[in-house]
């Protein structure tokens, strides 16, 4: 069982200045890592105002607690592949691999909000009905993999040309000449990229999705699916999907849930009570945000139509708990509901938001705190024998 934290870099209320939050967002790495969280992930948001999650630069923030930690393992969920270059990314990365001693897992998206892709790169329109976001994330996904594995590396694809035609290759006399890098013409071939990752031959790579197109994509180039907002026969359905599509891929089938993370908003207080109340306000907003961008529908299971009113006039927070959207509570109602999903659905690895915006940052010391010594041993006991397998 893998036991991870998701971090957003969130100031509601805006009282403390975002210098104070980066101090918070380290203090709190650093106490992630001494309550034996596996991971703590890392999103990549741009142009925020709301606080809700201000990461313009994942990597760059990574490469900060490396430096501040010593065994939790850093993950970025997710790099927005699409509005980056793909060779200085895989740069970026690789150097980010050596700095945290290997400790880097990489989550690749699309980019999720229009004031992000379309003010960074246009081109990965992601709602004007063409197929680019998902041909750059193809494309850019292959060139990383690629100048990550290969000592000569070239490309030709339908938006890049590596090396660029014509490139003189400039040799310093004093070091030995590249292997396969030039012609007759000192013209450029191929070429490569230093350092590559300190893992070999790679970081382990996921994507962010909750499509089962998403699902199916991630299955067929080995990418391991993190999600959020699926639940219950919907959740089922994708993990289904993406067992299915190794076995065809692979020849094998991995049990149900294998390499699947699943993303809850959590929040463990000494009584239900108290957790609700804390959490409350920050999961109705959080609600209506979230059905601004996505609908209503992404809260729903597979049998419930969007369209039904009477949804929309439930109370959010009763209707997020009722479709196990919510690990909040106390330590045993927590562990409960956790234990409950893991053997339903197979799932062993967990990826858990307690700063979610409006929860002031010295509530989450408490949370994370109650979760690592009430939450996370009862977790940990759980057998792969008592997991679900069909």
């Amino acid at each position: 069982m893998k036991l991870d934290l998701l971090y957003a870099l969130t100031n509601r209320s805006g009282e403390l200045s975002w210098h104070e939050v980066l101090q918070q967002t380290r203090r709190h790495a650093v106490l992630a890592d001494e309550l034996g969280f596996d991971r703590i992930w890392l999103g990549e948001h741009h142009f925020d105002v709301d606080g809700t999650d201000a990461s313009p630069n994942p990597i760059m923030l990574a490469t900060d607690l490396a430096a501040r930690t010593e065994r939790i393992r850093l993950g970025m969920a997710a790099v927005s592949l699409t509005l980056w270059h793909p060779l200085r990314v895989a740069e970026d990365l690789a150097l980010l691999d050596h700095f945290s001693g290997g400790r880097l897992d990489v989550a690749f998206g699309r980019g999720i909000l229009p004031i992000e892709v379309m003010n960074l790169n246009p081109a990965a329109n992601r709602w004007n009905g063409s197929d680019n976001s998902r041909e750059i994330f193809a494309e850019n996904l292959e060139i990383v993999r690629k100048i990550w594995t290969e000592d000569q590396f070239s490309w030709k694809g339908p938006r890049y040309t590596f090396p660029e035609p014509g490139t003189k290759f400039i040799h310093s006399p004093g070091a030995p000449m590249p292997d396969g890098w030039v012609d007759d013409n000192s013209e450029l071939v191929a070429f490569g990229m230093t350092p590559k990752p300190l893992q070999k031959p790679t970081p382990p790579q996921f994507a962010v999705t909750e499509s089962l197109e998403g699902f199916r994509g991630a299955a067929h180039t080995e990418l391991k699916p993190i999600t959020w907002y699926p639940t219950g026969q919907v959740l089922r359905n994708l993990l289904d999907v993406y067992r299915a599509e190794r076995e065809a891929v692979t020849g094998h089938a991995p049990a149900l849930g294998e390499d699947v993370g699943v993303l809850r908003l959590t929040y463990v207080a000494d009584t239900d009570e108290e957790a609700r109340r804390i959490t409350e306000a920050s999961v109705v907003e959080f609600f209506e945000l979230v059905c601004r961008v996505r609908g209503i529908g992404v809260w729903l299971d597979a049998d419930e139509d969007p369209a039904d009113p009477r949804y929309r006039a439930m109370d959010p927070f009763d209707l997020l708990m009722e479709r196990d959207h919510l690990m909040i509570g106390s330590p045993q109602s927590v562990s409960e509901r956790m234990c409950r999903l893991s053997r339903s659905h197979g799932i062993q690895n967990w990826l858990v938001q307690m700063g979610f915006p409006g929860v002031a940052h010295s509530d989450v010391d408490r949370s994370l705190e109650l979760f690592a010594s009430g939450v996370m041993p009862e977790l940990r006991k759980i057998a792969p024998a008592t997991l679900a397998t069909r």
